[in-house]
């Protein structure tokens, strides 16, 4: 167990930094999304404002849910079994 929470330490810290600092690493792609995701806004506004587009759009992921839940199963069954 502790070898665990070792590791969930490391990676928790790793992520961290890496998501802080990808910014820092591509500067312009940081601009380049804020600007794409608000064009998608201001379209999106323009469609409900028209009547085209329900106000609520509900996404449910199933499919990637699924391969994760198994991509992690067999992680884990394969790091259980390799002891």
């Amino acid at each position: 167990m502790p070898d665990f929470i070792f590791w969930s330490i490391i990676a928790s810290v790793v992520l961290t930094l890496a998501l802080n600092f990808l910014p820092v690493l591509f500067p312009k792609a940081s601009r380049k999304t804020f600007d794409h995701l608000k064009s998608k806004i201001e379209e999106q506004e323009r469609q409900i404002e028209c009547g085209e587009r329900p106000r609520v759009k509900v996404f449910f992921p199933w499919k990637a849910m699924i391969i994760i839940s198994i991509a992690l199963t067999l992680f884990l069954n394969l790091g259980f079994f390799m002891r």
